[in-house]
């Protein structure tokens, strides 16, 4: 359990959030995650929910209206109205919460945040990395730029530890805004399984796949960010170059009409056990999960699918080398890579027993030693046990 400085009680955290923190659909289920995380840390934790107040949603909505018809976009969230409500009522919440420390999955409830307690957010992207690369970054009104590193900015100046879920965020902190160096550290996400199977029972699994026929696992909501028809044709490829293949698409039904070698299983809750086996079944059974991403900060279904013990075949883009070591738990592939250079990499693997055996089991290790929620709790008990120390 960590302690407080005397050692007698668990540091309490203030978990600041604009959504509710245990719903385990919001931010796919990453800050249900963390939560859980946090917990399983030995912090004590208080939900501090904050709401957007209706004057702001309304004038709001009204300034995103007028900027679409004049042809740019306004986030909402980035607005001073939105961003300094959210301060505002935080500071009024937390002044009735006992805590040792504000914490924040993003920049944007804390960003204007006064307090005088140390400030931590756990996030895996910065305003700056992400424009022009997700599409709801593109197209950003002048407006909405300056509010947006205007918050950013002063998210990193009132914060003490500033936690990014991969190099490549951590990295867009250090080289596009001013930050002392020390604040910012990499902490990657861990896997949002809830019964993770033992190291026996992956081992078993990786045995009994099929080397006679592939099975590559799409799992996504959004499906032309995450490269679907990329996985179509990589999976189209290998069905030609005779590797019986199938597609099992998870997260989202796709726009068309798709061969039948791709088996849509749609969106699957993990609020329910009867989803969460479903899931289950389909990482354990797949040989590749395959991520032809344009764009990915932190992609959880990489670690998730690392626990099973299953390689993953993915674009290097954004955060995603953090999670995907190439040769280790999966093979990167430069962003724009062809489907078939896909069926390439995986009908080569297909056909080194060894080298599956080597990349599936490296996976594993990848979830056992850094890529679950006990590792990244105890990092980040670390950090902000010896911020308290040195607060002192």
């Amino acid at each position: 359990m960590v302690g407080s400085v005397t050692g007698l009680q668990p540091l309490r955290i203030a978990y600041v959030t604009t959504y509710d923190a245990r719903d385990v659909h919001a931010w796919s289920g990453t800050g249900n995650a963390i939560t859980e995380c946090l917990i399983h840390a030995g912090f004590g934790l208080d939900f501090v929910g904050l709401r957007e107040r209706e004057p702001a949603r309304l004038l709001t909505r009204a300034a995103k209206l007028a900027y679409r018809a004049a042809g740019t976009r306004l986030l909402r969230e980035r607005e001073p109205l939105v961003s300094r409500g959210y301060a505002a009522q935080a500071a009024r919440r937390l002044r009735s919460v006992d805590h040792d420390i504000v914490f924040s999955p993003g920049t944007v409830p804390v960003g204007y945040l006064a307090t005088s307690k140390p400030i931590v957010f756990w996030t895996d992207a910065t305003f700056d990395g992400m424009l022009d690369y997700y599409e709801s970054f593109t197209g950003l009104s002048r407006r909405t730029l300056r509010n947006g590193h205007a918050l950013e900015q002063n998210a990193l100046d009132r914060c003490h530890l500033a936690l990014y879920s991969s190099e490549w965020a951590a990295n867009s902190a250090l080289e596009l805004y001013r930050v002392d160096p020390r604040k910012v550290h990499v902490v990657p996400f861990g896997a949002n399984v809830s019964d993770p199977p033992s190291r026996d029972e992956v081992m078993a699994a990786i045995q009994t796949r099929d080397p006679e026929r592939c099975h590559l696992l799409f799992v996504g909501v959004d499906w032309d960010r995450k490269g679907g028809e990329v996985a179509v044709a990589a999976a189209e490829m290998m069905n030609r170059a005779g590797k019986p293949t199938d597609l099992h698409v998870v997260g989202c039904v796709p726009p068309r009409r798709l061969p039948d070698f791709v088996r849509v299983h749609g969106f699957i809750s993990k609020r329910e056990p009867a989803g969460r086996q479903r899931l289950a079944d389909l990482y354990a059974s797949a040989h590749f999960v395959i991520g032809p991403s344009d764009a990915d900060c932190s992609p959880i279904a990489f670690a998730e699918s690392c626990c099973y013990g299953v390689p993953v075949l993915a674009a290097n883009t954004g955060g995603v080398g953090t999670v995907v070591r190439d040769g280790v738990n999966g093979r990167l592939l430069p962003p724009g890579a062809s489907g078939d250079a896909y069926a390439r990499i995986a009908l080569g693997i297909m056909e080194d027993p060894d080298e599956y055996r080597q990349l599936a089991l490296g996976a594993r290790r990848e979830y056992e030693t850094r890529l679950n929620w006990d590792a990244a709790g105890a990092r980040v008990r670390q950090l902000i046990t010896a911020l308290i120390v040195r607060a002192g």
